[in-house]
């Protein structure tokens, strides 16, 4: 199953909420609160979309959905990229490293200084993907949003 990448289109966010919040509550347990958060994002993303500064990238195989990846205006002239998602069905054939540094790029082409995102520690595939990328932890937190405690950690890449 091999995957394209496109750019999002209207429409596109419930399909990015329901795969990340199934995946989510299959693999952690994070119900309710992450599924809030991604609606969040996605809304967010929606009201502030400035082309050329913001952009959302779409993963498909087939008439699948099988990741995503978003670069946000954080503000300060920093860029956030925001919900990586790949769908386990694809995973290991370079999709990851390919929506990251999609992402990377737009924003380095887009002028931000620096591009920053938040994660949490167990995510270890995207944590290597973007130690890869040259992202670097510049703190770490624990937190209880998901219903029990989780160290989350900010990773910044200068431009």
């Amino acid at each position: 199953m091999t995957a394209t990448l496109r750019d999002f289109r209207y429409g596109d966010m419930g399909a990015i909420v329901m795969a990340q919040a199934a995946f989510y509550d299959r693999a952690y347990g994070w119900r309710g609160a992450m599924e809030s958060l991604l609606l969040e994002v996605c809304a967010d993303f929606l009201r502030r979309h400035v082309p050329g500064r913001t952009n959302c990238w779409v993963a498909e195989a087939g008439n699948d959905l099988v990741g995503s990846i978003f670069c946000c205006d954080a503000g300060d002239n920093v860029a956030q990229l925001r919900l990586l998602h790949v769908d386990e069905r694809v995973r290991g054939q370079g999709l990851g490293r390919r929506l990251v540094g999609g992402c990377v790029d737009f924003a380095r082409a887009a002028g931000y200084r620096e591009l920053m995102l938040w994660t949490h520690a167990v995510l270890l595939p995207a944590r290597q993907l973007y130690a890869e990328a040259g992202f670097v932890v510049t703190a770490t937190a624990t937190h209880d949003t998901f219903g029990k405690p989780e160290p989350g950690e900010t990773w910044t890449l200068q431009l």
